[in-house]
């Protein structure tokens, strides 16, 4: 037996033997990574709506703040019917008719 066949010999046994791609694990990454990205665009969506409706809130409290302090209040403290404050109340309390509902089916379609 010469050298070149004393290395071929010992190369095919010190070989590994070739093993095919695990299809399954593969399979198993790929839906991760998706899952994990679906997360992510959820989580941006989520914020860029919560930003959204606190902004809006605060658009709310400041036209009914700005609105009661037009008009001078009454002696006893009650903010009169026919007054700017009035209006501004009516349109907070029309704001959260309209907006929680809407919160509500949101969180139900997520």
């Amino acid at each position: 037996m010469n050298d070149a066949e004393l290395d071929r010999r010992l190369g095919a046994l010190l070989r590994e033997p070739q093993t095919e791609a695990d299809q399954a694990f593969i399979d198993r990454m790929v839906l991760m990574a998706r899952i994990d990205r679906d997360i992510r665009r959820a989580r941006r969506k989520a914020l860029r709506r919560a930003l959204v409706d606190c902004a809006g809130a605060v658009a709310v409290a400041t036209t009914f703040f700005l609105l009661s302090q037009v008009q001078a209040p009454s002696a006893d403290g009650i903010v009169p019917f026919q007054g700017p404050a009035m209006a501004g109340l009516v349109m907070l309390v029309l704001w959260a008719v309209i907006f929680f509902p809407g919160a509500a089916g949101r969180s139900r379609a997520a």
